[in-house]
Order: structure tokens, then C-alpha cells, then sequence
């Protein structure tokens, strides 16, 4: 309760002109390039030399990528085990970008 109450309490703090200044739509455009996988389209690029990591259109920062794939085992309900294989494109980006609402905005994103 007392954690409630001293967030409604700051929220008051806050000048009114400043909550209603934050714009619509400031999410970042995804990138024109996608991927159809399973039927299913990401806006992404699968990374490598000269190609541009980064899932934002209109971008100007730091992109850092990693692709890890490696195997697990599973245990079944029966106690048999398999082994199972992975592979993961994770991402992040911390820069400027033009947002929806098609001003220049600064923010840091990732996705695993």
C-alpha cells in the first residue's frame, strides 16, 4: 500500500504538460527487410559482413549481435531422455531512430 501510495504521490510531481508532451506513437518503424519463417514474417535481416543488423528502420547507433546454437537434453515423463538443438539470434540496439509518429527519437531495444 505505502508503495501505491508514494507512486501516486510522484505522479502528481510531474508537471501535467510533461505527460501530455510524450508523443503517440514514438515505437520505432521496423526495418523493409523481412524473413518468412513457418509462415510467419519478421522484420529482420539475418546478419553478416557488410549487412545491416539492425530490425529499426531509420537507425544511427550500435547494433550488438550473437548467434549461439548448442543442444539440451530433455528428460520425458517416462525418465527417458533426448537430446534437443538450438539456435538463437539475440540483439540489441542503442541509437537514434525516426519513430511513428516520424520524429527523431533515442532509445535502446533488444530481442532474444
Amino acid at each position: 500500500m505505502a508503495g501505491a501510495a508514494g507512486a501516486a504521490i510522484g505522479t502528481s510531481l510531474i508537471p501535467g504538460g510533461a505527460l501530455a508532451a510524450k508523443p503517440l506513437n514514438s515505437a520505432p518503424k521496423p526495418t523493409e527487410n523481412t524473413v518468412t519463417l513457418n509462415g510467419v514474417t519478421f522484420h529482420v535481416t539475418f546478419f553478416g559482413p557488410g549487412i545491416d543488423p539492425s530490425s529499426i528502420g531509420d537507425f544511427n547507433g550500435f547494433v550488438g549481435v550473437a548467434q549461439v546454437q548448442g543442444t539440451g537434453t530433455a528428460t520425458n515423463p517416462d525418465g527417458s531422455t533426448e537430446t534437443l538443438l538450438f539456435d538463437t539470434d539475440m540483439r540489441f540496439m542503442s541509437g537514434v531512430y525516426v519513430g511513428g509518429d516520424g520524429a527523431v527519437h533515442r532509445g535502446t531495444f533488444g530481442f532474444v
